[in-house]
């Protein structure tokens, strides 16, 4: 399996921890006590601190995903030289999308004109894209499908709300660091000398550590940590989330003999925190082999190693033959580590 072909469109419009802690307290203050306020600006400063948050990528008014992702498909059917018609599989997986049913593949299938192309979502939080590669691979193995497009469109800032308690801060966060982008990845046959390998590790007893809820989730679920569940607002215990992280994904690189003995010039994380990938980095060894964006994108979700990707390739750092190191944590709590020639 080959990628082809990839494209990434982000907004113009470069929004700081500043301008978006300024929002934050406009929207919360008619609930916060003046020492409330004064210890949620503290706090979430420090935090972005930690964290290494700087900037990211917000939509202007009026902007749709859509064309965001219009674009992106653009790119990747250029750089693979096809045309819409040459897909056979959409498989759209962002978690930014405007319905629960249908699958957004149909909508993004009719807009862009791939009349012989069948398709699906697949909704994994921030792992979404790194699944669809490994479906992709054994489609494309066996022959099931030829071309495939594995698209996102992760616009999420809507899924945030005021801090009325600061105590909230453990679990609101992380809205603050969202950036937002759209990408277009396509997957096709062909020899790279190596073949792509695939990792994964679940502990569902932290899925109730990140969620966007929908308003009946109480038949769902009886078991959330978090104690103020608004529909379609995004929270994540961020602290115990980077722990998990931590814990987790060396431990599955580490038990994993194959992925050990692979060669990797050039690493991608999912870019949840620059500390969190910083330490990776250097528990794994990798050294400067890591792309790490978060300081100037924030969290793109499951558009983070793509979005990644086409910026490395824009800076000369990934070329083609390279072997790459790709590392995902993602909400449930699950980790995945792929290893493929680009």
């Amino acid at each position: 399996m080959k990628i082809l072909g990839i494209g990434c469109s982000m907004p113009e419009r470069v929004v700081t921890n500043a301008e978006i802690l300024q929002e934050l307290m406009e929207l919360s203050a008619p609930f916060l006590y003046d020492g409330q306020k004064e210890k949620v600006k503290s706090t979430v400063n420090a935090l972005f601190r930690i964290s290494g948050s700087r900037e990211r990528r917000r939509r202007n008014n009026g902007d749709r995903a859509y064309d965001y992702a219009q674009k992106a498909v653009q790119q990747a059917l250029e750089g693979a030289q096809m045309r819409p018609d040459d897909i056979d599989l959409l498989i759209y997986v962002g978690v930014g999308r405007g319905w629960v049913e249908p699958g957004m593949a149909t909508f993004f299938l009719h807009k862009f004109g791939m009349s012989n192309a069948t398709g699906f979502d697949i909704l994994d939080a921030c792992l979404s894209w790194m699944r669809a590669l490994h479906i992709g691979y054994h489609f494309i193995k066996n022959g099931v499908y030829k071309n495939i497009m594995v698209l996102n469109a992760e616009f999420n800032y809507e899924y945030h709300g005021p801090i009325k308690n600061p105590d909230e801060i453990a679990y609101r966060f992380a809205q603050l660091t969202i950036g937002e982008s759209a990408t277009a990845t396509i997957l096709s046959a062909g020899e790279t000398g190596i073949a792509p390998y695939f990792e994964f590790k679940t502990d569902p007893s932290q899925h109730d550590l990140c969620k966007i809820p929908l308003p009946n989730i109480a038949s769902y679920s009886d078991a959330e940590k978090c104690p103020q569940l608004d529909p379609l607002v995004f929270f994540a215990y961020s602290a115990e989330l980077f722990n998990a992280a931590n814990e987790m994904m060396p431990a599955l690189y580490c038990s994993s003999s194959e992925l050990q003995k692979r060669h990797c010039d050039i690493a991608f994380a999912h870019s949840a925190s620059k500390s969190l990938i910083d330490n990776l980095a250097k528990q794994l060894n990798f050294g400067d082999k890591v792309v790490n964006l978060f300081p100037e994108f924030g969290n793109t979700v499951s558009a983070s190693i793509p979005t990644a990707m086409c910026w490395a390739l824009d800076n000369g750092r990934l070329k083609r033959d390279m072997e790459m190191m790709l590392f995902m944590g993602s909400a449930g709590f699950s980790v995945g580590i792929c290893h493929m020639v680009y």
